[in-house]
């Protein structure tokens, strides 16, 4: 998934899309550049961003278990409730 469409579907920020390609702030800012300053984004990176995609998709049709693993914050907040 392209940084493009990840950035306007799931409305994160660039920081955020950093974290979870594990890239710095600069490189992702570059993805969204124009011209020589442009710097594409890896395949790695391009799966990176489709995997997070799903899961954010998918994340309410995942096992309890799993989603615990993957987001214990949620978890957590759903137990003080």
């Amino acid at each position: 998934m392209s940084p493009q469409t990840f950035y306007l579907k799931w409305a994160v920020t660039q920081e955020q899309m950093g974290e979870i390609c594990d890239r710095s702030l600069s490189t992702v800012r570059r993805w969204f550049k124009q011209g020589k300053d442009r710097r594409p984004p890896t395949e790695n990176d391009l799966q990176h961003l489709a995997l997070m995609d799903f899961l954010l998709e998918e994340f309410e049709m995942l096992p309890p278990s799993l989603r615990d693993r993957i987001c214990p914050e949620l978890s957590d907040l759903s137990r003080s409730e």
